[in-house]
């Protein structure tokens, strides 16, 4: 395989991803609008939609092996290959998220999920998750670290939200116990989003500088 074909290979490879993360963001909006609209056809699209992230992996899993037998790979387009699986696989979970967030607006509908006091909490988390979704896209697109640590800021401001949840929960929450875990999860869920996307972030870092820190 010539370089130019071999460059076109990775190409292919890095355009997959930005179309993951391109669907990853789409899904945590949709997941958001099902969940503080009350909008069941927000949620029912998030679910249906899975699947194609789903495909999207698989498909970036069946390029690797062909991208390393038929061309002899120098230092950076290994750590692009082993970037591209570890960045492919937290995307993935990154949709999966979102589907659990949608799942839950589905088993409550027609009845809202948030009650009015824990409202801007988890607001400010779905609008922390949309940013950063569409800051994890810029960061695959430019592969550029101050980018990269930005992602860092935004998932602190996730996991200090999810702490405020959980004060809120454990000081007499008024709405009963089912209500609570629903909280719960659905701040479990969004910081876990968070997360995925910081750990795309570091693989970029990694590609870049071959150092996984932030």
């Amino acid at each position: 395989m010539s370089r130019d074909n071999f460059d076109q290979q990775l190409d292919r490879l890095t355009g997959v991803l930005a179309v993951m993360s391109r669907d990853a963001g789409v899904a945590i909006r949709g997941a958001s609008t099902a969940l503080l609209e009350v909008d069941r056809g927000a949620a029912e699209l998030v679910v249906a939609g899975d699947a194609v992230l789903d495909l999207r992996r698989a498909e970036v899993e069946a390029m690797i092996p062909e991208v390393l037998i038929r061309h002899q790979p120098v230092a950076y387009d290994l750590r692009l290959v082993v970037c591209a699986l570890r960045i492919a696989s937290a995307l993935e979970r990154m949709g999966d998220l979102a589907v659990h967030i949608a799942k839950i607006a589905l088993m409550r509908h027609p009845v809202g999920v948030v009650p009015e006091p824990a409202l801007p909490v988890i607001t400010g988390m779905a609008d922390a998750a949309a940013r950063i979704a569409d800051k994890t896209a810029i960061v695959l697109a430019t592969r550029d670290r101050l980018d990269a640590m930005q992602l860092g800021l935004d998932d602190d401001e996730v996991d200090a939200a999810q702490e405020r949840l959980l004060s809120m929960l454990v000081s007499g929450w008024p709405y009963g116990v089912e209500s609570a875990i629903d909280l719960a999860l659905l701040g479990r869920y969004y910081e876990r989003y968070a997360d995925n996307a910081v750990n795309v972030a570091r693989q970029v870092v990694f590609l870049v500088t071959g150092t996984i820190r932030l």
